[in-house]
Formats: structure tokens, sequence, C-alpha cells
């Protein structure tokens, strides 16, 4: 592994597409080596050189599916994840048994194979670490078990999914899934990344940022509540479509299909949906609550009561 002070992108070709995933390794360190069924590519970059330790932002299966299988091959190897993540990757028994209602037999040939990793592998974070040069902040928003890192000497900031999908210097737009989609959680994970001042972001969708990293955050605030404002009138289908339409304006025909490779826009509503059907209901519990104190507060007041 290159000891150079520019991360590597490893494009891993998911399903053959260039551009839609990339690892990154960085000294002795891979960040998010992806799938089981790409890890060969990360494997390839090592080129005979063991990995020290894996840093997971997440552990979506297009970021952390493959890290039981490199830690097959690298016994040694030490994997940092968010507390809520860590007990999914120890026992990944649920979560891949949810994930398969929705994917199907078409799971195995996405994500391939999910390892249990011995939890003496694993290093359990909270956000707040720092550990040599490495710097870990919390960063809820697209998952409730999202961290970022900052390597300090260099200012590089490694963010998962948290500013965005942005391919080849295209619009950066957010990654939407379920369950755990928070806006305003978002919208303060960017503005974490943005107190670090990087100078360079590195990222699954695809690759590394250096010359425009402030706007690529402005950016991906606004689009952030503009797709959320979509999806609230919208179905999947629309969604997609309002989505197809953005991304032909900023990325043309050209970057289209690579952008729906790296996030397919028909899954981008349902995160969003679940997120603004959460909001109404604890609107309604907050009035339902509010009408009962005015009631007891009224009912206090009355000298008849």
């Amino acid at each position: 592994m290159s000891s150079d002070l520019v991360p590597q992108t490893v494009d891993l070709l998911h399903l053959g597409r260039p551009k839609a995933m990339s690892a990154h390794l960085f000294g002795d360190v891979i960040v998010d080596p992806g799938a089981e069924s790409t890890i060969e590519r990360v494997v390839e970059a090592l080129d005979g050189r063991t990995p020290r330790a894996i840093l997971l932002t997440h552990i979506h299966f297009d970021h952390a599916g493959g890290t039981g299988a490199l830690v097959e091959r690298f016994p040694d190897v030490e994997v940092w994840v968010h507390d809520r993540g860590a007990k999914h990757m120890i026992d990944p028994t649920r979560l891949v048994a949810s994930a398969r209602k929705v994917f199907g037999d078409y799971f195995d040939q996405l994500w391939g194979r999910v390892i249990p990793i011995p939890e003496r592998n694993v290093r359990v974070l909270h956000g707040g670490e720092s550990e040599g040069p490495w710097e870990v902040a919390y960063t809820p928003g697209h998952a409730q078990h999202h961290v970022c890192y900052l390597h300090r000497p260099t200012r590089t900031a490694f963010t998962g999914d948290v500013t965005g999908i942005r391919i080849d210097g295209g619009p950066a737009l957010p990654p939407t899934p379920p369950p755990d989609i928070d806006p305003p959680l978002w919208h303060r994970s960017l503005d974490v990344v943005a107190a670090w001042e990087p100078q360079r972001i590195a990222y699954m969708h695809f690759g590394q940022t250096t010359d425009d990293i402030p706007e690529q955050i402005a950016t991906l605030h606004e689009t952030l509540d503009l797709y959320a404002q979509a999806a609230r009138t919208t179905d999947a289908q629309g969604m997609a479509d309002f989505i197809r339409v953005w991304v032909l304006e900023r990325a043309g025909e050209e970057g289209l299909p690579t952008y729906y490779a790296a996030g397919p826009f028909e899954g981008l509503w349902a995160g969003l949906d679940r997120y603004w059907k959460r909001v109404e209901r604890e609107t309604a519990v907050n009035a339902t609550e509010a009408q009962d104190h005015s009631a007891a507060e009224q009912a206090a007041d009355d000298p008849e009561a």
C-alpha cells in the first residue's frame, strides 16, 4: 500500500459498472472496503501488503459488506465501527435476513457473502475519538451509525455518504435509502465536516474532491432539502422521475447512467417517506399531549372541578 499522502481510490466496478462504488486505501488503512462481491478489487490494490485497520463509516452492505471476508484473509486487522453498527458486524444474521426480504435472490449477486467478524477484531466507536493522526466524528442523518474520519496531518476527511453522491465533478445528491434518513441530523453532520475545513474529502460514490469542497457541502445542504420536499408529495416512481430530470440538467445524458448505478433513483424515495411519516406521527403525538396538558390546566383552574 502506498505511503503517499494522497488516498488511493479503488474503483470496485460493482456489477461491472465503473465509478459507482469506491474503496480507499491510505497508508496501512482501508476505508469502507465495499461488498464481498467486489472485495477482490481491494485485495488486488493491496498488492500483497497487510492492512492494519479497516475504518467503516457505516455498515450498509455497499460500504462494509466485504469486511468479514477481509478479516478472514487478515486475521489481525482491526475494524473500526460505530457502537450502533458493531453488533451487526459481529453477528449479521438479522441484518442479512431483513435485507433478503427486500432484495430476494438478487442479494447474493449484489453483495455476496456477509461474514461475521470476531468480536476481538472490532473497535467500537462513539464519535469524538482521537488516535494518532485520526479523528472520529459521529455524523448521523444518512444512518444512525454513521461516522466520518479526519486524517489530521493531511486534512483528509473520509465522509462515507454524508457528503453525497458526486461523480466526475458533477452535482452532489443525497443517497436516501431507509430506515434512518433524518435531514435535520444530516445538515448538522455536514456542518461537522465543514468545521474540519478539510483540504480533501474521499467518499464511496465516487472518489475524491479537493478544489471545491465548500461548494459540494453547500450543494448537498440545498439538495437534501429539495429532495426531502419532493418526496413529501410523490411516490417512488415520481421521485425517480424528478431525480432523473434533475441529474440530466446538471450531468447530462453521459452522466445519468453512472449516477443511477451509484444510487438507483427509485430507491431514494423510501427513506425520506419514512422520515416524513415519523414527523407526522410525532407531530400528532405532541398535539395530543398539548391538548391533554391544556385540559388538565383548565380543570385545575376550574373551582367547580
